[in-house]
């Protein structure tokens, strides 16, 4: 699925994803990652949702996002209902989508210029 938008080419933006991929501005990830709309941090330890704990969301939540917008594969998978209250904890709010819903979601709000996260756990 491609996404088009314009935009500062200094901004992180999902150009595209397909199943086991994400392009990011020009440059291609398979392995899970989470950005913000300056900086990919890419080889998050994550390959299934079910690996979602505290200590992997830690990271996430040090970046202080208002949103962590959390895709979780090709399908939409509730994660333990603790890490929502975990999040909120740290003053984010935790939305769970499937991966290309996901990076929609992200480029409209980071074109209102939201503390935003994208988590995408991608799948081997």
């Amino acid at each position: 699925m491609k996404f088009t938008e314009h935009r500062d080419s200094n901004l992180k933006a999902v150009k595209s994803y397909q199943k086991g991929q994400v392009r990011i501005n020009a440059d291609e990830y398979t392995d899970s990652l989470f950005l913000t709309q300056t900086e990919v941090f890419e080889k998050w330890e994550i390959t299934h949702i079910s690996q979602l704990d505290e200590s992997r969301l830690q990271p996430i939540l040090d970046q202080k996002p208002e949103v962590i917008i959390l895709g979780t594969g090709e399908t939409q998978i509730f994660p333990d209902m603790s890490l929502f209250a975990h999040c909120r904890k740290f003053g984010a709010g935790l939305e769970v989508m499937a991966n290309d819903a996901a990076c929609r979601t992200f480029n409209i709000l980071t074109t209102e210029d939201r503390p935003v996260i994208l988590a995408l756990v991608i799948e081997e």
